[in-house]
């Protein structure tokens, strides 16, 4: 099969570690069987390096997963447009589109789909152009007449899983057709939405010209995974503040998961090996919004504790923690939570109780070196305090000697210098050497 052959070559060009091997080797049997759509930005298809990209689309395929091929057209409509000398109403299809730009639209974007379907052709991956979108115009938005912009009304599924079934990856531009014969400009990232819904994918992967950063109009810092719950959150603080072709990929993204898409994917297409490091991996290259439980804090079990042990031994070497044996983490078992991704346990926290003084002490909190600084730190913390409060204790306390400002100043706790603060109980234990640093919150 030459999908194989592929893949075979992929691993000789690129050296792998037997622990890289591993890693990808959990991802495989949750893929297979299953349906990615693959959205790709005009420019990241003329750009150099869309054959190494077809070339991963080979691998997925190989492990039995189905991709549908959705393309936009903006950087070919705007570069075709200015060849011409041709004034355009809009380059997306999210505005106007008035008679010279969708007869310029349907020019570049048929030229466009004609060189996808040779590139695949030259990589040996059959492959059909699918008129499978229904649209009706968009109408009057704004008060304004949209007139040749469409919006998808119906995804002919059949078609695209009778494609699909005989291992033809279908290929979709952004143009919809009406029930009177009419040619309507679609925006590629609805499209793909609507037909990641349609045929019930698992994914859909936006391939961009760029890295799909937010940190700089949002709150979030450098975050880069986010629920349906938070990317909505994401939207209202980045709206207006980040490129208009981002904001229709997250805006599209929320809508997807909230229709049961999984996981949605923004990638950077000029990154090379992105796509297969950003899928084959925990923490990946992108962007992610996720409906699944790719990130949960839960309850610890006495499955984890044999890993929270192997995990916390650097952090005790470095005195970041206080030694604690596996009989020891069992014994109070019920006070430890994990944090994990994509089932695997990334970091954990834990709350100890002194119900005399009704005080918590948030204890044992650790997050692995690989997996800082995603905000998966403050997550366990703010579970804590979350249990801490619904308990009805007046105040949580933690000792450290290495995260003082992390937890003062990202966590609002203060400095508390009387240790007659703590329970008697802890008092006893105080290890004066150590000379760690007591911080408080307290509950109103």
């Amino acid at each position: 099969m030459p999908d194989r052959e592929i893949v075979l070559l992929v691993s000789v060009v690129t050296p792998m570690k037997f622990g890289d091997l591993r890693g990808i080797l959990q991802y495989v049997p949750q893929f297979r069987g299953r349906t990615f759509v693959v959205a790709l930005d005009g420019a990241v298809v003329a750009s150099p390096d869309f054959s190494n990209i077809l070339l991963d689309l080979a691998v997925l395929r190989s492990l039995n997963v189905k991709i549908i091929l959705v393309h936009g057209a903006a950087h070919q409509i705007r570069d075709l447009a200015k060849r011409r000398g041709v004034a355009i109403s809009n380059d997306d299809g999210t505005g106007v589109t008035d008679d010279a730009t969708l007869e310029l639209s349907l020019d570049a974007i048929t030229r466009l789909t004609a060189s996808v379907m040779q590139s695949l052709t030259v990589i040996k991956i059959r492959a059909a152009t699918a008129n499978a979108i229904l649209a009706h115009p968009a109408g009057v938005v704004g008060g304004i007449d949209q007139c040749h912009t469409g919006a998808v009304e119906l995804v002919e599924t059949e078609v695209i899983e009778g494609f699909l079934q005989q291992e033809i990856l279908p290929v979709i531009p952004s143009l919809g057709y009406d029930g009177d014969a009419r040619t309507l400009r679609l925006n590629s990232d609805a499209v793909a939405m609507e037909i990641a819904c349609a045929v019930k994918a698992s994914k859909i992967i936006f391939l961009m010209p760029g890295e799909p950063d937010f940190s700089a109009s949002s709150r979030r810092g450098q975050a880069r995974q986010f629920s349906a719950e938070e990317a909505e959150e994401l939207r209202a603080e980045v709206s207006g503040k980040v490129d208009k072709g981002l904001y229709s990929k997250l805006r599209n993204a929320i809508r997807a998961c909230q229709e049961g898409v999984q996981r949605v994917h923004f990638i950077n297409g000029y990154r090379q090996d992105a796509l297969l490091t950003e899928l084959f991996s925990n923490e990946g290259v992108g962007t992610m919004v996720f409906a699944d439980s790719y990130l949960k804090v839960r309850a610890a079990t006495a499955g984890d504790v044999d890993e929270m042990v192997l995990m916390m031994r650097r952090a005790i070497e470095d005195e970041q923690l206080v030694e604690r044996s596996r009989s020891e983490i069992l014994d109070r078992l019920g006070d430890y939570r994990v944090i994990e991704v994509d089932r695997n346990v990334v970091g954990f926290v834990a709350l100890h109780v002194y119900a005399s003084d009704n005080l918590g002490e948030l204890a044992c909190l650790y997050i692995k070196r690989s997996h800082e600084g995603q905000g998966y730190g403050r997550r366990l913390v703010a579970d804590t305090e979350k249990r801490a409060a619904e308990l009805g204790l007046k105040a949580i306390f933690a000792l450290s000697t290495q995260a003082v400002e992390y937890f003062s100043e990202k966590n609002g706790y203060r400095r508390q210098e009387d240790l007659s603060f703590m329970p008697k109980e802890r008092l006893a234990k105080w290890n004066h050497k150590r000379n760690a640093v007591l911080l408080v919150k307290e509950f109103t």
